[in-house]
């Protein structure tokens, strides 16, 4: 299946019912870092970031990914839409943190998890990525993350663990999700959709089928979490997991 990067296409339908969930947080708690970038505390040591971007007809597009901060070590899942507002946040962490970003990890290859790819690697982070998505982007001749895995992958990030697993098609076919068990925050990332999404959203590269199915995966390997954030809009609880089961069943 190609996969298609054009902003547009890729991107149509994410603005609309980017809402609010039962866990949320207030505009006090956000970090602004420039016009374009946004961070917000999720748990000790775990920040989530939300960078902005315009589309044609749409301005400002959120998208979420986290950061977590372990001492002197950093990683970063999902890379923002730009070079340049992943560089803000690799500063931000040397800045106010004193760690680096050492590993970045896109959760699928489009433009809003992989796009600030080729800032990372210039800021030599070792990148992790599914063997798909890395298939993806090479064959688009996007920047590539320097090692792959198949099904699952556990990270190190000083004491903290984070757990990359891709459990099946969804949102596209290479979405996976990771999760941090000392913190038990679940990043769905564009697999999951916010408490308010009336729809899917942008469908082009999904598998609506498997979609589901894959999610009801989710569900049984982390039953724990207490955080699930989505790759657009606000987190939320394991309800997040629900909704986009129904918006599944109610697409076909």
């Amino acid at each position: 299946m190609h996969i298609k990067h054009k902003v547009l296409i890729v991107l149509l339908g994410f603005v609309f019912g980017l809402g609010v969930t039962a866990y949320g947080q207030s505009d006090n708690e956000r970090v602004r870092l420039s016009d374009d970038v946004e961070v917000r505390q999720l748990a000790e040591g775990v920040w989530r970031h939300t960078t902005y971007f315009d589309i044609e007809g749409f301005e400002n597009v959120p998208a979420n990914g986290l950061i977590v901060i372990d001492g002197k070590n950093a990683i970063m899942i999902d890379l923002p839409w730009t070079d340049e507002q992943t560089g803000v946040l690799f500063d931000w962490v040397v800045k106010e943190h004193g760690a680096v970003i050492q590993k970045v990890v896109p959760t699928h290859s489009h433009i809003d998890c992989a796009g600030g790819l080729a800032e990372a690697h210039r800021r030599n982070a070792e990148s992790f990525a599914l063997d798909k998505t890395v298939e993806i982007l090479k064959r688009t001749n996007k920047p590539v993350p320097k090692n792959w895995f198949t099904d699952r992958l556990c990270l190190a990030c000083g004491e903290t663990q984070v757990e990359l697993s891709f459990l099946g098609a969804g949102h596209t076919i290479d979405n996976i999700v990771a999760w941090i068990p000392s913190k038990k925050i679940l990043f769905g990332g564009c697999m999951v959709k916010s408490q308010n999404a009336g729809n899917l959203g942008n469908t082009a590269d999904a598998d609506v089928e498997s979609w589901p199915k894959t999610l009801q995966k989710v569900k049984d390997a982390f039953p724990y979490s207490k955080i699930v954030v989505p790759g657009h809009g606000r987190p939320g609880g394991m309800e997040l997991i629900d909704h986009t089961i129904r918006l599944c069943n109610n697409n076909n």
